[in-house]
């Protein structure tokens, strides 16, 4: 058993560490303030390779895994949870699995370089995980199929070239891949989320909006199918950032409580911060032990969805445990804003809800313990 990256992820690691160090949290700010998509950091990145971390390299990608996948999002997450893109990266992954090969021709290397952005379109107003319920339409007509329908909380909706959209055929439900300008798709209005701000959110309707057969990915009738391959790989991305955010915060407060004096004693001198800093460290180690290894099943193509239901929910719950933790070792200066805690607790709350909620995990978990695999 070995707990070491290799030498080719570890190498990866470090760059993307001083990347995300160097380059991006001193641009980020901006973003963060206006939610808008940092359009130039997401093209640097691309050039940089990162963006295709996963992909072959018949694509232009660095073919390095779930695991890669995994590492560039925890560090990532540490300027900023918005820059884990996760509907693009889960787009680039469903493609690759179901797309045919005219679809991976026209995204995948376009998708891998940052030039084109990709969004996922699930959410509805009273559908979140409730595939069931979904409301928007897909009528078959010559040629294709017509949408109508409204979606919401969508991430870079009006960004993205291409929208993955989930709508409901006669044959079921289906993903469509909608283009970037296409008649009938409308961006209705921005939204203002708390955290991971630097993915905005929109509102967005579907009015007759015309999308030709093959713009369909995988077969009409077989979106889940086709989104659970990809959602492991997905949910795994948001708990990495869940732990880089834990990673981030610890280190601040560990930095503070080494430096900082009260009287003629150093912080880190007292036995009630000195035990806070041993469990934050304990509980994110442990998390990050459990990610790695739901992110190993799954590029050796295990079935990993009880291991990545369980990483996501102990990330969460470690994240919304250090942070709140780091503040109170930093007091005062932990609560502003030049602080990067605050901006951590906001996004490590909105990806606690992101891809399921915990309360969600803890229901998987539970079906496959009990033997009914409840996904979600």
């Amino acid at each position: 058993m070995d707990f070491t990256l290799g030498p080719e992820l570890g190498a990866f690691q470090a760059r993307a560490r001083e990347y995300v160090a160097s380059d991006v949290m001193c641009q980020i700010e901006p973003y963060e303030e206006t939610s808008t998509f940092p359009a130039e950091i997401f093209r640097a990145m691309g050039r940089e390779g990162f963006i295709g971390v996963s992909l072959p390299g018949e694509y232009g990608g660095l073919d390095l895994g779930t695991l890669g996948f995994c590492i560039l999002s925890e560090e990532v997450a540490k300027a900023s949870a918005g820059l884990t893109h996760n509907g693009h990266y889960q787009t680039q992954r469903m493609l690759l699995r179901r797309g045919t090969d005219e679809q991976k021709a026209k995204y995948l290397s376009k998708l891998v370089s940052g030039e084109y952005v990709a969004a996922m379109a699930i959410s509805e107003p009273g559908v979140g995980s409730s595939f069931e319920k979904m409301q928007t339409s897909a009528k078959k007509v010559d040629g294709g199929y017509v949408l109508k329908g409204f979606k919401t909380n969508i991430n870079d909706a009006a960004e993205a070239d291409v929208v993955t959209t989930f709508a409901v055929a006669d044959e079921g439900l289906t993903i469509f891949l909608v283009d970037k300008g296409n008649p009938g798709f409308q961006v209705l209005r921005k939204l203002d989320p708390m955290g991971m701000r630097s993915s905005p959110l929109y509102e967005f309707a579907l009015r007759d909006c015309h999308i030709p057969r093959e713009q369909v990915l995988g077969k009409p009738g077989r979106a889940l199918a086709v989104f659970f391959e990809a959602f492991n790989f997905s949910r795994l991305g948001n708990a990495s950032a869940l732990l880089g955010i834990a990673r981030f915060a610890f280190e601040q407060a560990l930095a503070f409580a080494a430096k900082r004096e009260v009287g003629h004693r150093k912080v880190s001198e007292f036995q009630g911060i000195r035990w806070m800093l041993a469990e934050m460290k304990t509980r994110t180690e442990a998390a990050a032990l459990l990610r790695d290894r739901a992110a190993v099943m799954e590029d050796q193509g295990q079935d990993a969805a009880l291991e990545c239901s369980m990483a996501k929910l102990l990330c969460g719950e470690v994240a919304m445990g250090v942070v709140p933790q780091a503040i109170e070792i930093m007091g005062s200066y932990g609560t502003l804003r030049t602080s990067p805690l605050p901006r951590l607790l906001l996004d490590a709350k909105t990806l606690c809800i992101a891809g399921g909620t915990l309360e969600v995990m803890k229901n998987n978990i539970a079906g496959q313990l009990l033997g009914r695999g409840d996904k979600q």
